[in-house]
């Protein structure tokens, strides 16, 4: 198991793990976002920290709406960084298409991206385990290509990267706040289930991952 793990203080937490990210991202020209409440606080935090016009951003998921709609992870990120960060090389997932054209046209756009390897992955992680919208028991945890089109669990329709897209990854930084998701940092980090029933398994044998806890995530370990 080769994951690793850094905490902070929840009352400073966001600050913190920008901080990582800056510091993740220099190495590289690629960076893959998430969606979530805790990419949410803490984008608007990375746009004046570097220069980021030489970045390359690419997303892990979608919902399958357009990008003005609230509930799009693009839309989020631009509002809250790409435009403040003046990003100008940004590869989204047309959640307004129907699902599984958007997912593989979204699959040949990053493929050379897959093929060079993603410089940074980062992702959230759900009390289920899940990560982008790869949720337990998800066809797309068997996936080949890049992208698939998925059922979220809230009912709505969804794209996300498939694993030989994350896994591609040379390093991957899991931010997990709240002690709902205690119990499962627990799981990913000293149980053996396959990826099938806890997906965040799918980076065990990864060699770059680190979890980014806040304090209520931690009582478990």
């Amino acid at each position: 198991m080769s994951f690793k793990i850094k905490t902070f203080s929840t009352t400073d937490y966001e600050m913190s793990v920008s901080e990582e990210v800056i510091t993740a991202s220099l190495a590289g020209a690629s960076v893959v976002l998430t969606g979530g409440t805790t990419a949410e606080k803490i984008y608007p935090m990375l746009a004046p920290k570097r220069d980021w016009s030489g970045v390359t951003f690419a997303f892990s998921d979608e919902r399958c709406v357009g990008p003005g709609d609230p509930a799009s992870n693009y839309g989020m990120a631009r509002r809250l960084f790409l435009d403040p960060a003046g990003a100008n090389s940004i590869h989204r997932m047309k959640g307004e298409l129907d699902p599984p054209a958007a997912a593989a046209a979204y699959s040949d756009e990053i493929a050379g991206l897959v093929h060079r390897g993603f410089d940074l992955l980062l992702l959230g992680m759900g009390a289920d385990a899940h990560i982008g919208a790869l949720y337990p028991g998800s066809l797309a945890l068997q996936e080949s290509s890049y992208c698939a089109a998925v059922d979220r669990p809230d009912g709505m329709k969804g794209l996300t990267l498939t694993p030989p897209a994350m896994l591609s990854a040379r390093k991957v930084l899991l931010l997990v706040t709240g002690t709902a998701k205690a119990a499962t940092v627990k799981r990913a980090l000293s149980s053996d289930e396959a990826p099938a029933t806890c997906p965040v398994r799918l980076f065990a044998s990864h060699p770059d991952v680190t979890f980014l806890l806040d304090e209520a995530a931690t009582p478990a370990l």
